[in-house]
């Protein structure tokens, strides 16, 4: 029995070592640098050159390191709808997806809409795609790439996993020779089954990050924003039709005869009534004493006089 308690509070021992690190749990995610552990984040934003030649703005991707890579562009096209099939056609192709994508509505079919879309490619594959989307657009606005370091997370994780594994494997041990036992106690069983379920949970949830990493690496993000040309945009969206403004005006006077008719209509049988039952108790009263206020006046200023 002496056993059995002494390897239940080695393996609470052991458990407790293990999820002290849990605050040092490293979260990822595509707009922030977490840190578990030190990273390194490389950004450069690329400047049209002086001769107009293609934008480029690369980030060399590193042997033997787990690196999330991010990138934008902003493009211009004369037919937004075409380049937007292009695109997505020519990330299909090298094994990526649209995760998400925003076709902004215009008033007229035959305008361009604005577009906006997140792409996921692999990440060694970035390069030759970009490359290909900069080619089937009429002009690259702005190109941007970060690079972000998460090698010693994911170190830290597999460690973590490995130990809290081996602690598994302790405790179903463990928990198989306290059931053999003769008159076991149920109590210990029950402690012993609670710790093995709390390191199942936590041996998931490691799991479950280093899932979420090694999506991030694996897959590079690539936002994408398209607008049409400003060349290729018209003076004159539409043509001029005076008619219409005639409508208009006309609309508008009859509008506006039909508010002051309303407001007439509305004053006459709402206000003045309303008028006459709050104030007209009021006024008479005060003609009332006004009245006999000056018949008063007179007869006080007779005596005087006699």
């Amino acid at each position: 029995m002496r056993r059995v308690i002494a390897s239940i509070m080695a393996a609470g021992l052991l458990l407790a070592a293990c999820a002290g690190g849990e605050d040092a749990a490293v979260e990822t995610g595509l707009s922030s640098t977490s840190g578990g552990g030190e990273s390194t984040t490389d950004e450069s934003r690329g400047a049209a050159p002086d001769d107009g030649s293609e934008l480029r703005v690369d980030l060399d991707v590193t042997d033997g390191r787990d690196i999330i890579r991010r990138a934008r562009l902003d493009l211009h096209a004369a037919e937004t709808r075409t380049a937007f099939e292009e695109i997505i056609a020519e990330v299909e192709s090298v094994g990526g997806f649209v995760a998400n994508a925003e076709v902004f509505p215009t008033d007229d079919e035959d305008q361009q809409p604005r577009i906006t879309m997140v792409l996921r490619v692999p990440a060694d594959q970035l390069r030759e795609t970009m490359t290909a989307i900069k080619a089937s657009v009429d002009e690259v606005v702005a190109e941007s790439q970060v690079a972000e370091d998460v090698t010693e997370q994911v170190i830290d994780l597999e460690a973590r996993l490995t130990n809290l594994q081996a602690l598994e494997t302790e405790l179903r041990a463990l928990l198989q020779e306290v059931r053999q036992q003769e008159g076991s106690d149920p109590e210990k069983i029950l402690r012993v089954f609670n710790e093995l379920s709390s390191v199942r949970g936590q041996i998931e949830q490691l799991q479950a990050q280093l899932n979420h990493l090694e999506d991030l690496t694996t897959m590079a993000t690539l936002e994408v924003g398209l607008t049409r040309t400003p060349s290729a945009v018209p003076i004159v969206d539409q043509p001029w039709a005076p008619g219409e403004v005639a409508r208009d005006a006309v609309r508008n006077l009859v509008t506006g005869l039909q508010g002051a008719a309303d407001w007439v209509i509305n004053f006459a049988l709402y206000a003045v009534p309303m008028l006459l039952v709050t104030l007209g108790p009021l006024v008479v009263i005060a003609v009332i004493v006004y009245r006999r206020w000056f018949r008063r006046q007179p007869e006080a200023a007779t005596p005087a006089e006699a």
